[in-house]
């Protein structure tokens, strides 16, 4: 390892700086500043006092960052360095593949990372130097002023802020809500310790207040501070290609302009599920939506966080034909999106075709831009209409192009349908309603329930969601297969509508439009949803589903072949195995998602019904495989006494002269307690990286890509709330400041406090 220390120069102070040097030859200042952003930074030559200040504060945010690139060397009091403040102060230290370089110019409180210049002038004011104790960048003093007891100011003083607050709201036309925003506590608490510190000295208090054009020019520099701490953080990742991107494009609704958005979900060294917002930046008006501009697009967002091969991350994205071809132009593979395919579903099964433009696997743009603004839907889609107080609540409108907002807009209809025909009588206008009853309404929600809860549960970016998809689409198949099945599963996931007697009676029997649609949107799940190997090797790799049931035999040998394929590219001595294809698995595995309940007290009694349909699920590139199926969910199994549970024990229905890492996984007894809803639990268990160690791998690679790109579609929820009628003339590139701020203060923040 080299070291590279730069010694300081001498003063007429009484401290003198010694630190040594590892290295024995010249080193080339140039080259340094290349290498190490210390080094640049540490070069005070000629610089203005402005200057100066600039570069502390620069080594104090780097600091801040709280990584192992930049580091405070502790320095101590010594005989040579009597100086009481140097138990507090070291030098930064940048550290890059093994090499380290040493600022010489700056110290820095050990603590809270405060740096002052040292080496031309006095040292009292580090002398002087206050420390507030382990601090981060945007530490406040939450807790000292409004978590801890307190006393309370007097009431006259709170009725008079209580005016100013109504005040500014009237005047400046804020939100209400402004009073309870987090960041507006951290500012009132950091005016009050600049208070307490300075209750004997006459201050100005607008020179606090700092310029629109300030502000600005602090969102760009803190943004691209930010971007800087991303690509240190993903960098890991993107190596291990344990990292996904979910690009998409939206228009805002005010300047028509169009912004490409890209969010990252990964996961890092400790197995933790991470989300990030890379881009929303603005596409350029004179370049058409095609392949090849994305892709361009794409790469130079990359590169500005050091990913400079696109193909060596994973991809999820809509059917959009722009985005196809992106991907095509640089040989990725994608998953596509699974929230979008069932939404086609949806609108084939109603509509019989796909919407102009709206999920249309043909056209440009797969899903609508302004699809999930939260504002959008505030303004223009979501109506809220006071009903009287009886236990009313509010209407809600649905989105021609979001399925899961007429289930919320027929549930709101129906539990306030007698207060709805009360207000329509009394203003003569029940012709809306002629054609409506509740029992038109029961029979809508109760189509259209499997689907709603299966997207909520799917459309995460909290944890990992890939191995949901195929026991998903099995639950969805199961639910659809019978009405009573399909009662049972909307009892289970909305009682307060389907478990009412009136409800129940209505439901004893099937009409003739309920069994229709039934059928058709489970023709169309079958015809319309194809599967990548990924979304079964990220089954298979949670070990409360490995053994993949209602997975027919050839799928689970394809699937078993993949990941020997990966295992053999990581040199690990795979052996090839004989497989018996006629054994069924009839074992029962304990189902660990609350969605994928089966109705056990239904189906003890009740023989499993053997389907047909075409499982168009193998890799794109091979022929599609129809096979005759069993869509049933296994049972749960029963508890076992045994200090190894026998619920995640499983014998392959092959034999192997030299079982291999997948055998030993197959086979293994695995104890309950590391078993989770996320798999992540049991991949960062002692127990998985000493027994599959290359497994582990796969595994941080598939779970790092999600089931859907809801990631992204969030992404421009906030975007629509920031871009609103008041803020119509907001740069788009300030806009692409804040996503990026934002996401980084919260993924950053967390890491941390787990620190």
């Amino acid at each position: 390892m080299t070291s590279i220390d730069l010694s300081p120069p001498s003063t007429d102070d009484d401290v003198i700086i010694d630190i040594s040097s590892s290295t024995t030859e010249e080193i080339d200042r140039e080259q340094l500043k290349l290498k190490f952003r210390l080094a640049l930074i540490d070069d005070v030559d000629n610089k203005k006092t402005s200057e100066i200040k600039a570069k502390s504060d620069q080594i104090r945010k780097l600091l801040c960052q709280r990584i192992n690139r930049f580091t405070v060397v502790a320095h101590g009091v010594t005989k040579t360095h009597l100086a009481q403040w140097w138990s507090s102060f070291g030098f930064a230290k940048e550290t890059i593949s093994g090499e380290t370089f040493t600022v010489s110019n700056f110290v820095s409180c050990i603590h809270c990372f405060t740096t002052y210049r040292y080496g031309s002038s006095s040292t009292e004011s580090i002398a002087h130097h206050e420390c507030s104790g382990p601090t981060t960048e945007n530490s406040s003093t939450l807790d000292k002023h409004f978590t801890k007891q307190k006393n309370p100011f007097r009431l006259c003083e709170q009725r008079h802020l209580t005016k100013l607050f109504t005040n500014w709201i009237c005047d400046d036309l804020r939100p209400i809500s402004v009073v309870e925003d987090s960041g507006l506590k951290k500012i009132c608490s950091y005016f009050y310790s600049l208070g307490e510190k300075n209750c004997s000295r006459s201050m100005d208090l607008d020179s606090l207040f700092q310029s629109r054009q300030t502000i600005s020019r602090s969102l760009k520099n803190e943004a691209q501070l930010y971007r800087e701490q991303i690509s240190e953080l993903i960098k890991e990742p993107v190596e291990n290609q344990a990292l996904t991107a979910a690009p998409d494009i939206w228009t805002d609704r005010y300047r028509q302009l169009s912004y490409l958005g890209v969010t990252v979900t990964f996961i890092d060294l400790s197995q933790q599920f991470k989300k990030l917002t890379l881009c929303c930046r603005n596409f350029p008006v004179d370049l058409a939506k095609t392949g090849e501009n994305i892709s361009k697009i794409l790469k130079e967002e990359l590169n500005r966080y050091g990913i400079e091969k696109i193909d060596h991350i994973n991809w999820i994205s809509d059917r959009g034909s722009n985005f196809i071809k992106c991907f095509n132009l640089n040989s990725i593979d994608p998953i596509f999106c699974f929230a979008h395919r069932i939404h086609n579903v949806l609108t084939m099964t109603f509509i019989n075709k796909k919407i102009d433009s709206y999920f249309n696997d043909d056209s440009m743009d797969d899903i609508p831009d302004n699809l999930g603004h939260e504002e959008f839907l505030g303004d223009e889609l979501l109506t809220l209409v006071q009903l009287g107080t009886d236990g009313t609540t509010t209407l809600k409108q649905s989105v021609v192009t979001r399925w899961l907002s007429l289930f919320v807009c027929a549930e709101s209809v129906y539990c306030n349908f007698d207060a709805i025909l009360l207000a329509l009588e009394t203003r003569r206008t029940t012709r809306y309603v002629n054609d409506l009853t509740k029992y038109n309404l029961i029979d809508l929600l109760l189509l259209l329930a499997p689907l709603n809860a299966a997207l909520h549960a799917i459309q995460t970016d909290q944890t990992p969601s890939l191995h949901l998809v195929i026991p998903f689409y099995q639950k969805l198949l199961h639910d659809y297969s019978t009405h009573s099945k399909l009662v049972s599963s909307s009892k289970k996931k909305y009682p307060s509508i389907f478990q009412s007697s009136f409800v129940a009676d209505y439901l004893l029997n099937e009409s003739s439009g309920v069994r229709f649609f039934r059928q058709r949107i489970r023709t169309k799940l079958i015809e319309m949803l194809t599967f990548d190997d990924r979304h079964y090797m990220a089954m298979c790799l949670h070990p409360a589903l490995r053994e993949m049931d209602g997975v027919s035999n050839q799928l689970k040998d394809v699937c078993y072949d993949n990941i020997r394929k990966y295992l053999r590219e990581k040199k690990v001595d795979v052996v090839n195995t004989t497989k018996d294809c006629n054994i069924p698995t009839n074992k029962r595995r304990k189902l660990l998602h609350k969605f994928l309940d089966e109705d056990e007290d239904n189906e003890h009694d009740e023989t499993q019904i053997q389907t047909s349909f075409d499982e168009t699920i193998i890799d794109r590139n091979r022929e599609d495989i129809n096979l005759t199926q069993n869509t049933g969910i296994g049972r749960r199994r029963s508890s076992s006494s045994s200090s190894l549970s026998t619920e995640f024990s499983y014998s392959t229905t092959y034999q192997a002269s030299k079982p291999d890492e997948l055998d030993e996984y197959l086979e293994a007894d695995i104890p309950s307690s590391i078993v989770k809803d996320n798999p992540l639990h049991f991949w960062s268990s002692e127990l998985a990286s000493i027994k599959f160690p290359v497994l582990k791998c796969l595994a941080r690679k598939l779970y790092s890509i999600p089931a859907t790109s809801a990631g992204t579609e969030r992404l421009f929820s906030y975007s629509g709330i920031i871009v609103n009628s008041k803020r119509q003339r907001l740069s788009p590139d300030q806009l692409d400041n804040i996503h990026v701020i934002r996401s980084a203060r919260k993924v950053l923040g967390n890491i941390q406090k787990a620190d």
